[in-house]
Parts: structure tokens; sequence; C-alpha cells
């Protein structure tokens, strides 16, 4: 798969069958979803692999030689993992480590031969500035500090099954630290607020996990299928043009997610702290904070996009004209640069299916599925369909000020293009 990197590999003449699956009829992912691993990790957001898997396998029935699929917003890995276990190759994209470590789990080629119980540890102790202190007395980041040198190759790599484990424990433990907004995750206050365990407690917890991630990937087929992840921005994507047969992917939405702080306990568990080293969060599409060199300008984009940004800019409410207009520039920014990649990477002929969620910024539509259509349409693709599905429930219920603005429903669409 290095060499899809590369732009060496080419699609061959082999004989190709699709299995047999059962239509999904929406991307939504169920309350509680348990196909393709995707218990393993509570990664916000995404598609269900069910009906990623079905679409993947549509788009091989209508193609002469099996596909290469790119993913530039990956996530946890449902795209590359529905595409792997049809026998496509894959690779997906994103900036986010932590997104990354959870979608080779899902994807890793494990048995019970290759997994074992993980080695006791001693005690220990942890800098002064471990990012884990955040949440966790001295004696106990020390610990899972242990943990992290545990599932560490020692080269910057880590053991999927070890480290998730630990994210899945940490996250378990500061639950308080989440509020209505389960995507912004707080610090403790003070001394007293940190969380402090029994060592041999803490490693109880941790072995649980490590035994609960072994059985669940005992239980999905092994794939031999490649996937490749890269850690790396979908607007400069380390892929030769011209190379992918079908882009099946969900961009952040313009909902000001933060994900690094979203995932800031697990970037600390990686020894990443988002308080101090802000370039990761910066970098990250849909991020809070505002670059200083975005280089926005306003023919860039579509007359839809320069509509929403002239509502913003005129909203009667503080900082629309400032911040938020900054902020909105910057995703759009980010947004755009995304497509063009895309269609850098793409071959002609090429299937681009884009998952997207309208919103609002106080009471002015947000219509992001209107945005990529024409998006798309300006960079040459044709529009196949766009089929839109009623969401019942978005994190804008959940921001109190927000609940003052009216608001009619929006929707989640699955907009499909071809690339001529």
């Amino acid at each position: 798969m290095d060499d899809l990197a590369r732009g060496r590999v080419r699609a061959t003449q082999d004989t190709f069958q699709i299995p047999e699956i059962q239509k999904v009829l929406t991307p939504k992912r169920p309350a509680v979803e348990t196909a393709g691993l995707a218990d393993i990790f509570p990664y916000y957001a995404g598609f269900s692999f069910d009906w990623a898997r079905d679409l993947l396998a549509k788009d091989q029935a209508n193609a002469s030689t099996p596909i290469t699929v790119l993913d530039p917003w990956n996530g946890s890995g449902t795209t590359t993992l529905a595409a792997q276990s049809l026998g496509f190759r894959s690779v997906g994209i994103d900036r986010n480590p932590i997104a990354n470590i959870v979608a080779r789990l899902r994807c890793g080629i494990m048995s019970s031969d290759s997994i074992k119980e993980a080695p006791s540890a001693g005690p220990g102790e942890s800098s002064e500035g471990d990012p884990l202190r955040a949440w966790f007395t001295d004696q106990t980041s020390a610990r899972i500090r242990q943990w992290v040198d545990i599932a560490s190759d020692g080269n910057g790599a880590f053991s999927p099954p070890y480290i998730v484990s630990l994210f899945r424990v940490v996250r378990s433990l500061t639950k308080k630290f989440e509020g209505s907004n389960p995507t912004w995750v707080k610090r403790a206050k003070g001394p007293d607020d940190l969380i402090g365990l029994d060592s041999d407690y803490l490693d109880d917890l941790i072995q649980a996990e490590y035994r609960f991630l072994v059985g669940r990937i005992e239980t999905w087929p092994v794939q031999t299928t490649d996937s490749l992840h890269i850690t790396a921005s979908a607007t400069r994507m380390p892929i030769a043009s011209s190379t992918v047969d079908v882009i099946l992917t969900s961009p952040p939405y313009l909902t000001r997610i933060d994900y690094a702080v979203a995932y800031a306990r697990e970037l600390a568990v990686l020894g990443i702290d988002i308080a101090r080293d802000r370039s990761l969060r910066s970098e990250l599409m849909g991020t809070t904070l505002i670059r200083k060199d975005v280089g926005f300008s306003i023919s860039s984009v579509g007359p839809t996009a320069q509509l929403l940004l002239s509502q913003v800019q005129g909203h009667k409410s503080k900082a629309s004209s400032g911040y938020y207009l900054k902020q909105a520039q910057q995703y759009l920014s980010d947004l755009c640069s995304g497509l063009d990649e895309i269609s850098r990477v793409s071959r002609p002929g090429a299937s681009i299916h884009l998952v997207v969620q309208d919103s609002y910024y106080k009471d002015v539509p947000v219509p992001l599925a209107d945005i990529c259509i024409e998006e798309g349409t300006l960079r040459g693709w044709s529009l196949e369909a766009c089929d839109r599905f009623p969401v019942r429930r978005s994190l804008t219920a959940l921001n109190t000020s927000a609940r003052a603005y009216k608001k009619s429903d929006v929707a989640e669409s699955v907009i499909s293009f071809r690339k001529d």
C-alpha cells in the first residue's frame, strides 16, 4: 500500500466478486452500532458501516476493475474498513492521530495468536508537564504513562489494541469532565478535582478493556486486503494525482465542533497537550481557533457560500462580523481546499460521495449540502444524486444560548458526483 501513496498502484484485471449484502437506506448510525467494530471506540459523527459497505459494493458493480477507495476525512475508519471487508484497496487520511490509531485497530490483521496479555507495570513518575495531570493525580498519571510506554515501540508508533485500551479507560474515568455538549471536555479546577486511583485497580481496568478489545477483534474476519492510514491534512494529501476510483467521506460540518478539544484526553495519553501546543488544534478542520494565515478570498467560493458569509457578517449578534465571520471563512477555505485535492487525486470518471449535514448559525441557515453541490459543480463534477434524511437531534439543541433563535428542521444529505 505504500505504493499507492506514491501513485504507482493501478487497478488490475483480476476477477472480482461482490458479496451479497443487505440494502441499507440511510447513512445514519444507529444508537448502538456493533457492525464494523464501531463499538470499540466512541468516535463522534460518521456514518453506518453497513451503509458504507453497501454503497461501495454498488460502485464496484459499475466498475470493470477492482476499485481503489479514499476517505480524506477518514475519522475512525468506517470507509477504509468497509472497503477492506469487500477486498478493495483503500486509503484513509485524517489529521487527528487519535482517529488514525482507532482506524488502524479496526482494519488491523490480528488473531488470538498475535495478541498477548499486557505485562504488569511497576511504580513510576510522571513529568511535571504531563498533560494527563489535567485530570489525574501525579501517581495515577505516572501509572498511565507506564502503560503508554508498554504500548509504544520506542519509535513513535503504538500498538493499537494497547493504546486504545488506555483511551477507553481514560475516557471512562473522566466522564465527569464532559458537559451537556459531549464534544467540549473541561479540565480539573484544582487538586481536589483530580482523579486518583489505586495502581492495582487501574491495572485491572486497563487489562479488562484490553481483553474486551481482543474479544471484539477476534469476532471480525481476518482481512487480506491492505488499507493505508495517513496522518495528514485533507488539504495537502500525500497521494499522487489520478489514482483513486471512489471517494466516500464526511467532512466536518460547520457546527464549530473542535475535535482536538473533544479528544483532548486521548491526545494527552499520546503526550500531546493542546493547552500548551495549539498547532494540532489549529490545523483541524472546524477548529474554533482562528489561524493568522488563512488567506481567504470571497471570490474563491460560489454564490451560496458567499450569501452565507454575508448573512453571518450582517447578523446583529455580538462578534458576528468579527470572530464568527473569520471562523466561517476558515471553514469554507478548508472545505474548498479539500475538494480541490479530491479533484486532483481522483481519476476521470471517479465516483465522489459526500455525507454532510446542514446546520444553523444563530437563526441563519447553513445549507452545507447546497454549498457542496455548488462547489463540486464548479470543479467540473456532475451531480448524480442528492438524498436528504431528516435529523431529529443535533448539537445545536444542546447549546442553551442558541435555543433563543428560531430554527427549522435540518437534514443530512448524501451527495453523489461523477468526475467528468
